[in-house]
């Protein structure tokens, strides 16, 4: 495993290590907690990672809010 923490200037996508180019990007357990969000670059240029910490039930009523899921469905 290799873990950059903290690091705007790390290219996390655009790094390979010999094993591929990344598929996600995870940030962890650590300093989660009810309503924290982070944002960092996605795989293809342009595109967002968001990291939600938040309760299932929230989830599940994003899920089956239709205008929602049109909002952000490709």
């Amino acid at each position: 495993m290799f873990l950059a923490r903290s690091s705007r200037w790390f290219n996390m996508y655009g790094n390979d290590f010999g094993w591929g180019r990344p598929v996600a990007m995870k940030t962890g357990a650590s300093g989660k907690s009810y309503g924290i969000t982070t944002v960092n670059q996605g795989p293809v240029e342009g595109s967002v990672d968001i990291d939600l910490c938040l309760p299932v039930e929230v989830f599940e009523a994003m899920e089956n809010d239709v205008e929602f899921m049109e909002a952000f469905s490709s």
